[in-house]
């Protein structure tokens, strides 16, 4: 359950970033540019849970080769699903790309945070 940690830390951080930048484009642009910043938060989020539902299947027991093809696998659906959703939602938010791209950016961002943060705590333990 430790290792899955950083993966509930990246996922609750996109999701609240999401939340927010949700927020803060309705209130400022309204409900469209809302829609596409929602578009843009489930962008990164749904690839990001396909990988780590796909890597944490197998089991920790599991072959090296068998660990590093479902990292492998993973990884290659994951960027498919990511260009399949990017495409869909440009279909409906092409007009309101700004606030598509900048959330999809600030989840993404939360990789990033998570590493910082699981590296602060190794440090200090």
């Amino acid at each position: 359950m430790e290792a899955k940690s950083p993966v509930w830390t990246v996922l609750v951080g996109q999701t609240l970033v999401t939340g927010a930048s949700t927020v803060a484009w309705w209130f400022t642009s309204g409900l469209h540019a809302a829609l596409a910043a929602l578009a843009g938060g489930a962008i990164a989020i749904l690839p990001g849970i396909y990988m780590a539902a796909r890597v944490f299947s197998v089991p920790a027991d599991a072959s090296p080769k068998r660990i590093v093809s479902a990292f492998y696998r993973g990884e290659a659906i994951k960027l498919g699903m990511t260009v399949v959703l990017f495409i869909g939602a440009l279909q409906f938010f092409a007009d309101s790309f700004g606030p598509l791209i900048l959330t999809y950016i600030l989840a993404i961002l939360m990789y990033w945070l998570a590493l910082r943060m699981d590296a602060g705590k190794q440090r200090d333990s």
